[in-house]
């Protein structure tokens, strides 16, 4: 998540059309998460890149997650936090309770103790 990490503090220039930066920006988290998730199992991993969020799914053992960081270009003064929560399946967007975690390297392993109680 360090490449994440780091254009995250760089911060955004705000567009009424996604920045180049911030493409750039969803395909580095993209493969950062991917890999920072299947860490602790997690598989069939699928994003959906809005105006300056992403949003997604994954599944841990049988149990379905949404995972959503919200808009990215207030990051320069403000880390946004990663919120996930179960989900009934890939077309639930309001799920289970809300939870947060800090956008950083091993965030998986915070966000895991979830998963075990769920599981």
């Amino acid at each position: 998540m360090k490449k994440s990490i780091k254009l995250l503090e760089q911060g955004f220039e705000s567009s009424s059309t996604k920045t180049p930066e911030f493409k750039h920006f969803a395909r580095i988290f993209r493969n950062e998460f991917t890999k920072e998730m299947q860490t602790v199992g997690a598989t069939n991993i699928i994003f959906s890149v809005g105006h300056f969020y992403i949003s997604g799914f994954f599944t841990i053992g049988k149990q379905a997650w949404y995972f959503s960081l919200p808009d990215v270009r207030g990051s320069k003064y403000r880390m946004p936090q990663l919120m996930y929560r179960e989900a009934r399946d890939y077309k639930d967007y309001t799920g289970g309770a809300n939870r947060w975690v800090d956008i950083k390297p091993l965030m998986a392993d915070q966000m895991c103790w979830y998963f075990k109680v769920i599981d």
